[in-house]
């Protein structure tokens, strides 16, 4: 759909649950998870919705991808060994690797803006918390540590802050913090749940889905506000769970 939320566009058609898309970074693919071979897998697509592949095709499931921000890598998360953990594969398909190996459940995200961090979410230490590795696996570090579930952490265009979600207050919310942990903040403060943040290219707005306002009970809806938590604007307003958005890169 446009920013604005007109223009709306079907773009896969299949009895199976096709999810989670996210743009390629030079605007002409869109990859997502589906489980229309039986099992979720990681799918991309051309925008015009030709050209369907299955990515990284495994007995096991693979789900929640997302691009680097050069394009050549995808991150993503798979129970092929037997838990949670998050996998990186280049965008061939060649050189899948492992980057969490933890016993805990851990949990794919993406990139820091320069390629060289990545914000993930793991339960090594009980429940959901945001942490911070470098882009090979290395240098894990926990940035929320909260006795709530933090989990969706998505980062700013500049790299300097990574917005996130948390029930630490009762309810969903979505949350801001700088890049290291500090400043944690609840930027939406509102009586139903919000969840899944993206980004938009510049900055200056968040994406995210919400049960507020919608209509009916439980039902979820596509909301922008501007980033720091004003304008809070209802762009989907549709009897179905409108959710998972993503902008595009221009």
């Amino acid at each position: 759909m446009n920013a604005d939320g007109s223009g709306v566009i079907r773009l896969t058609d299949d009895p199976a649950t096709d999810s989670f898309p996210a743009w390629s970074p030079d605007g002409t693919k869109i990859i997502f998870q589906s489980d229309r071979d039986g099992n979720d897998e990681i799918y991309v697509v051309n925008v015009d919705g030709s050209g369907l592949t299955n990515l990284a095709g495994n007995p096991a499931a693979d789900i929640l991808p997302n691009w680097s921000l050069d394009g050549t890598q995808i991150i993503f998360q798979s129970q092929r060994d037997g838990n949670w953990e998050v996998y990186v594969v280049n965008s061939d398909s060649s050189e899948l690797t492992n980057l969490t190996n933890n016993p805990a459940y851990d949990y794919a995200r993406g990139w820091s803006p320069d390629g060289t961090k990545i914000a993930f979410v793991s339960e090594r230490t009980g429940n959901n918390d945001v942490y911070l590795m470098n882009a090979d696996g290395s240098g894990v570090t926990n940035l929320t540590n909260s006795p709530g579930q933090d989990w969706a952490p998505a980062w700013s265009p500049d790299g300097t802050q990574i917005a996130f979600v948390s029930n630490r207050d009762g309810n969903t919310e979505i949350y801001l913090m700088k890049a290291d942990g500090s400043g944690q903040i609840n930027l939406t403060n509102l009586p139903g749940n919000e969840t899944y943040p993206v980004w938009s290219p510049y900055g200056t707005r968040i994406t995210f889905i919400s049960e507020t306002g919608g209509k009916q009970s439980g039902n979820y809806e596509i909301y922008v506000m501007n980033a720091d938590g004003s304008g809070i604007t209802n762009l989907t307003n549709n009897p179905e769970h409108d959710m998972a958005p993503d902008w595009s890169p221009h």
